[in-house]
Parts: structure tokens; C-alpha cells; sequence
């Protein structure tokens, strides 16, 4: 189904539920009755084909909507991985580091097996924190500033100038590939090498929130692949030219 502004809201998260994280990051609450998509945005003031082009995305895994995303301002896909880094942070590795903190082993197990457990989640979340630290310090605010001094036909700072001449996007110090590789060995601790916890439901849980999480964060990193450093690297390119 693809999504359009016309369809209910409500009818889009009870055809598919998974796309209430998504939606929420927009800020949107519930309780909205039948308004439509396009009626949210409008009074959420989102930008409707943004919203659109993000929750199609999420709604369809053949949906590419890269090429619409790069025509829009860069600074509406980082605003968007920007709550994206505050779900992650925030919300989701809490939630379930706090269903690790609930598994339960007979006897002396039980603490060896969680502590074993805690220890590579927690260096994984670790991980998750610094990277997504570096994106907000380092990288964004330096992509947004190439977009909002490619708009500006303006004189430019002698420090923008500066830092165009010696930075570039191709550094990009990307990390993705480290992440996945500890989510990786934290799934197969608990699929293969874990000894069974009593309570093996949450075990269950457990596992279906990192695959979860680890779908959400590979459509994040695709955003910054295939939309935000072409896209910022093309403004580069215009910039040293300009100037």
C-alpha cells in the first residue's frame, strides 16, 4: 500500500504497526481521530512529502525514496536522524537493556550469565552513544552548514572558508560496519552460546527487539549513505568553486 497525504493516519498504524516508532519521532501524538496524513502534518507543521517519502520507506522495503529526498533541504533528513539518535539513545537500547536486567538463571548462573550478557550490551551501547555523538558534533552541524552557505549568495566567514579548504564529507569517519558487527555478536551469544534463561519469553523478547533495532538502524544509515553525503558532497564540490 503506498502511503499517500488523503489516507487516515490511523488507518496507515493499523495496517502496519511497525511504523509507530517512526511516526512518533515526528512528534505526532495519538488520539487524532480520523484526520488524515495530510491534516497531521499540516497541523504538526511537518513537511507532508518528507513525511511521506520516510514512512513509505519504512512501509515498503522495495520503496526507494532517496532520489525525492535528495531535492529536499538536507536539514530535514538530519533533523529526522537526529530523533532517530534520541529513540536509539534514549528509548530503545534502555528498553532493552532493561528486559537483560529481568532474565533470570537457576543458582550461581544466573549472575555469571547475565553479567556476561550486560557486558557486550553494554559495550554496544557504548559504541552506539559515541558514534551517534560524533554524527551531532562533527558531522551534521558541518553538513548543514554547507547547505545553509550554499543558499546564501551572501559574503561567507573567513572560518567557513577555512574549514571548506581542509574538511571534506569523503572523511566521513563512518563506523556502521563496527556496530553491526557487535549487534552481530550479540545475537549469537543469546541464539548460540547462552545457556537458557528460565524465563525464556523475555529471551524471545529480547531478540526480536535487537532485530528490530537492527533493521531501524540499517534504513538510518542508508539515509546518511545514499541521501545525505551525496547530497552534501555535491554542495562541497559547488562551494570550492564558488569560492
Amino acid at each position: 500500500m503506498l502511503i499517500t497525504k488523503d489516507i487516515k493516519l490511523a488507518d496507515v498504524i493499523l495496517q502496519n504497526y511497525h511504523l509507530i516508532p517512526i511516526i512518533s519521532r515526528f512528534g505526532i501524538k495519538f488520539g487524532f481521530g480520523d484526520k488524515s496524513v495530510g491534516q497531521i502534518c499540516t497541523q504538526y507543521h511537518i513537511k507532508t512529502n518528507f513525511f511521506l517519502e520516510i514512512v513509505n520507506a519504512f512501509n515498503d522495503k522495495d520503496y526507494k525514496p532517496y532520489e525525492k529526498l535528495k531535492n529536499m533541504s538536507l536539514s530535514l533528513t538530519v533533523s529526522y536522524l537526529l530523533k532517530s539518535h534520541y529513540y536509539y539513545n534514549k528509548v530503545k537500547l534502555p528498553f532493552i537493556e532493561n528486559l537483560i536486567d529481568s532474565l533470570e538463571w537457576e543458582g550461581e548462573d544466573n549472575l555469571k550469565n547475565k553479567n556476561v550478557l550486560k557486558k557486550f550490551f553494554r559495550q554496544y551501547r557504548k559504541e552506539v552513544n559515541e558514534h551517534t555523538a560524533n554524527e551531532e558534533t562533527e558531522i551534521y552541524p558541518y553538513v548543514l552548514e554547507l547547505e545553509q552557505n550554499y543558499n546564501n549568495t551572501g559574503k561567507v566567514s573567513v572560518s567557513f572558508l577555512e574549514k571548506l579548504k581542509t574538511k571534506s564529507i569523503k572523511d566521513y569517519a563512518d563506523t556502521h560496519d563496527e556496530l553491526n558487527s557487535s549487534l552481530l555478536d550479540l545475537k549469537n551469544i543469546i541464539i548460540k552460546y547462552l545457556y537458557p534463561a528460565e524465563n525464556k519469553d523475555i529471551t524471545v523478547q529480547i531478540l526480536i527487539e535487537i532485530f528490530k533495532l537492527e533493521k531501524d538502524m540499517t534504513d538510518h544509515t542508508e539515509l546518511e549513505e545514499k541521501v545525505v553525503i551525496p547530497v552534501a558532497e555535491k554542495i562541497e564540490t559547488e562551494l570550492k568553486k564558488r569560492y
